[in-house]
């Protein structure tokens, strides 16, 4: 049986009124529909305006190319066997009990029609398939929260800012957004441009003409969150999304309670696994980012900001489990670039055993620097959680990563965050302060450093912990060299190397001894010198720490220098340059440098030696390291002035000297060692 011409069925709902058309999403909806009719499928995450666009789409191919009509219908909560009965009662057909015969019947009308059906808010490709008509000339337009097994998909995700801009105001008016401007653009980023969400806070603040944009602002920053503020009249943000969980199974609703509990803007590929207790994370993640409540970004999982305030169950286990898995990682990284565990600080936090990423395997510091944003979090998450101890390593275990990209800011930062964390930690307190106190040395910070490392090792002293001990002298006979206190440096060294030998700790023992050297040259001793340096490398011989290695190839090539024996000294210095390059160790590389251009100077290759200086001076001002910027000038006012240029070089040496007072220092000390 065929409909005859009459009745036609014209369902569409009306289009919006204050539509913001994402114009190049809307064209290829319409050019999937036409000229030749397909099945297309509208997916993305709640409120991005999906049935919106389908509206828009529909209206704009209907009369002109599906002459027969148009059928609409939301699916959501309706079976195959209902949507039958009413497509039927359109035709103005007789509608049969038995499934069978209703899908029956429903072919025979759409025989030879050219029909356009939208097909809203689908929960299952169950649900859809049985309602395909088999007719060439009918197209199918499917919108779904999930990722559908159907022909062509189109993502819609969230509107631009502009057009978030635009939405607001034909809500409530372009003066009123145009007036508070910036308050504007706060609520378009609070709402992550989800045009559902802005269509509620324009239509609230569109029956308030009182409010200030700023008021709603503030009540979506508030501790208490977005989603009850989110609605208006029949729209609610957390309606939308309560669906959207009830078509979960227990394991991905269960898994994205977890997930959203941990509280990260980016979750590791491994996180769902770790939280979930079992392989059947993956699977669940799985239906979470078929259904848009997480999303995938380069390799991570992305929990959106509203779907973690709806979500999120309190699990302090699995936040444990991740940032364990961080710290595992961390570990891993720190490993592989020391040949071991070594000059670190363990504390009682539990790792959890996860997989590295190829990354870390072949570059642990591409991964560190990768994974840069996402570890800090990771110590803030711990500190907020009240989890000390994982807290204060995390931050202890970034330092080779604050250390190599001379990140003072993230350093600081997240050392101050785990201090805060660490009131009633007695021992990560001190790890920290020794850390900060290595910070403070980096940016020739002497004073400050020597008191926060005496505080450290009072601590490790009562609690007779080696490791900590190690640290604290090391960092004690640094701020004693930089005042020129060379019996006090030797004996905290000497103090140093002991804990190291004690403790079998090769880089920490490599680090002394050619901290121990630079004593001995100042000293006199050239012969105690070079035997400590032999003894730094015999000791890395089976850990090759690049980092460690090039200081002790740095201090061969000073040591070398300082004989006058400069063809030798550039060979160890270029194999220092070598290692510091490949450890990708900016401020070690600056100190080389530095003293390559001395080098060259002294062996009277001016064009070579201003070469090396400026590029030491360049890295130190890129670094924030503005005392070893003066030292590479200071050098350089020297190489001018041999130059003839007089007037270069009293400019620089001014600009010198006037750094090496405000720090304190004379010109002599400011030639200090590159910090592990």
């Amino acid at each position: 049986m065929q409909i005859g011409l009459f009745p036609r069925p014209h369902q569409l709902p009306a289009a919006v009124s204050d539509f913001v058309g994402r114009e190049e999403l809307l064209q290829s909806v319409v050019d999937l529909l036409t000229p030749l009719p397909q099945v297309v499928l509208l997916t993305g995450p709640v409120g991005t305006g999906k049935t919106t666009h389908a509206v828009h789409a529909a209206h704009r191919v209907a009369n002109g190319h599906f002459p027969d009509g148009q059928l609409f219908v939301r699916l959501r909560g309706c079976t195959p066997y209902e949507v039958l009965g009413r497509f039927l009662s359109s035709f103005g057909l007789s509608v049969p009990g038995d499934f069978a015969a209703r899908l029956s019947a429903y072919r025979d009308a759409v025989a030879h029609q050219s029909l356009l059906l939208v097909l809203d808010d689908a929960t299952s490709v169950e649900q859809v398939t049985a309602l395909l008509p088999h007719s060439p000339g009918c197209a199918v337009l499917v919108t779904s929260r999930h990722r559908l097994r159907l022909p062509h998909v189109i993502d819609v995700g969230p509107v631009e800012p502009a057009q978030a801009i635009a939405l607001l105001g034909k809500q409530i008016g372009v003066s009123r957004v145009s007036g508070e401007a910036s308050s504007a653009d706060a609520l378009v980023s609070i709402l992550d441009g989800s045009p559902l969400a802005l269509r509620i806070a324009g239509a609230r603040l569109a029956a308030r003409p009182h409010w200030p944009i700023s008021l709603l602002v503030d009540q979506l920053s508030g501790p208490h969150g977005c989603l009850d503020a989110l609605t208006h009249g029949g729209l609610s943000v957390r309606a939308r999304l309560e669906e959207t969980a009830g078509d979960l199974s227990l394991h991905a609703r269960r898994l994205l309670g977890l997930l959203a509990g941990v509280g990260a803007r980016r979750l590791p590929s491994w996180a769902p696994v770790a939280v979930f207790g079992d392989g059947r994370g993956q699977s669940a993640v799985d239906e979470l980012v078929s259904s848009h409540l997480v999303s995938v970004s380069g390799g991570d999982y992305v929990v959106p900001p509203l779907v973690r305030e709806f979500a999120a169950q309190a699990s302090p286990e699995a936040l444990q489990r991740v940032l364990g898995g961080w710290l595992h990682l961390l570990d891993h990284a720190r490993s592989a670039l020391y040949g071991g565990d070594f000059s670190i600080v363990r504390g009682s936090a539990v790792r959890e055993v996860v997989r590295p990423d190829p990354l870390l395997r072949t570059d642990p510091l591409a991964w560190l620097e990768a994974s840069s944003s996402s570890l800090c979090e990771a110590v803030e998450l711990a500190a907020s959680a009240g989890l000390d101890e994982l807290s204060w390593e995390l931050a202890h275990r970034l330092v080779t990563l604050f250390e190599t990209c001379s990140d003072y800011d993230g350093w600081q930062r997240t050392h101050d965050v785990a201090l805060a964390a660490c009131s009633a930690n007695v021992r990560g307190t001190a790890v920290l302060r020794c850390s900060l106190a290595s910070l403070h040395i980096s940016q020739s910070r002497y004073d400050i450093a020597r008191e926060m490392t005496v505080l450290a090792k009072d601590v490790f002293e009562d609690l007779g912990d080696l490791a900590g001990l190690g640290l604290a002298y090391r960092n004690l006979g640094i701020v004693s060299r930089s005042s020129g206190q060379f019996v006090e440096t030797r004996r905290w060294y000497q103090r140093g190397l002991a804990v190291y030998e004690r403790l079998g700790d090769p880089v920490g023992q490599a680090s002394v001894l050619q901290n121990l050297a630079q004593v001995d040259l100042y000293d006199g001793d050239p012969a105690g010198a070079l035997a400590r340096l032999r003894a730094a490398l015999h000791v890395c011989d089976r850990v090759f720490p690049q980092r460690v290695l090039a200081q002790i190839n740095y201090r061969l090539g000073k040591l070398l220098s300082a004989v006058g024996q400069h063809d030798q000294a550039f060979d160890a210095l270029t194999a220092a340059l070598d290692l510091a390059r490949s450890a990708r160790d900016r401020r070690g590389e600056s100190f080389v440098l530095y003293l390559l251009g001395c080098t060259e100077f002294s062996r009277g290759r001016l064009g070579s030696a201003r070469t090396f200086l400026h590029d030491a001076a360049a890295i130190c001002e890129s670094n924030f390291d503005v005392v070893g910027a003066a030292r590479a000038r200071l050098e350089l006012a020297s190489l001018y002035r041999a130059c003839g240029e007089t007037q270069l070089a009293g400019e620089l040496e001014a600009t010198a000297r006037a750094v090496y007072s405000e720090f304190g220092l004379k010109p002599a000390m400011g030639d200090l060692i590159f910090q592990m």
